[in-house]
């Protein structure tokens, strides 16, 4: 977990950092750096893809072996074509019947990495709380407070956020608003459900700020 949480932190600054000063550069060198920021940009794949490890946390005073899920979900149309991929990251543990929460933050325009990294994730980035936490990089621990010993957790980034992205000719403003939104988190969550075959599990929803207002949504479609 620590090194993927590293990666994506450095993919962030390669993403940013060389091209800070593009406006001051000769036309020539804006249309290179152009090219550089298209070539670094991240892709989203048409076709779902996921990584699976197995890890154990400790909560409540028992180890609870689970399995954390990188992956993305397609979202399409009326017609089949494919409009968009979220990404997600799952902790799920062995078990009947087990309930599966989706989680997100808000904004509109946040990632989950709120929820997921510093709430209720089972690895969460260690912090000097109450206190202002200083400049990265940052120390990741087990989670004694994560809900896994009672749900199964699913984090998701709305589209344009995190790993989450339109894809072929659809653009992001096709999800900037509250329906569009939640049709896509509400995609996103059937996909999810039928794909792993939790049609049978309790299902919750579990939003900070916006994502209030986004879980009534969802649950209105």
């Amino acid at each position: 977990m620590r090194r993927s949480a590293l990666s994506l932190m450095a993919a962030a600054l390669l993403l940013t950092s060389p091209f800070a000063h593009a406006a001051d550069a000769p036309a020539a060198d804006k249309a290179m750096d152009g090219d550089k920021i298209e070539a670094a940009t991240a892709r989203a794949p048409v076709d779902e893809a996921k990584t699976v490890t197995s890890h154990t946390v400790t909560i409540g005073g028992k180890p609870i072996a689970y399995k954390a899920t990188a992956g993305t979900l397609t979202l399409r149309d009326n017609d089949g074509k494919p409009t968009a991929s979220m990404f997600y990251v799952a902790y799920t543990v062995d078990g009947p019947r087990r309930p599966v929460t989706f989680f997100y933050n808000g904004g509109p325009g946040s990632a989950s990495v709120w929820l997921h990294m510093g709430s209720f994730g089972p690895v969460r980035v260690k912090t000097p709380s109450p206190q202002p936490a200083g400049a990265a990089p940052y120390d990741l621990v087990p989670n004694p407070d994560s809900l896994l010993d009672k749900t199964d957790l699913v984090f998701l980034d709305a589209i344009g956020t995190g790993f989450s992205r339109p894809l072929g000719k659809t653009e992001g403003k096709a999800f900037y608003g509250v329906d569009q939104d939640g049709e896509a988190f509400s995609k996103a969550i059937a996909r999810y459900i039928i794909e792993n075959h939790r049609v049978n599990a309790p299902r919750y929803l579990f939003g900070e700020s916006y994502g209030t207002t986004r879980s009534a949504v969802v649950s209105y479609k």
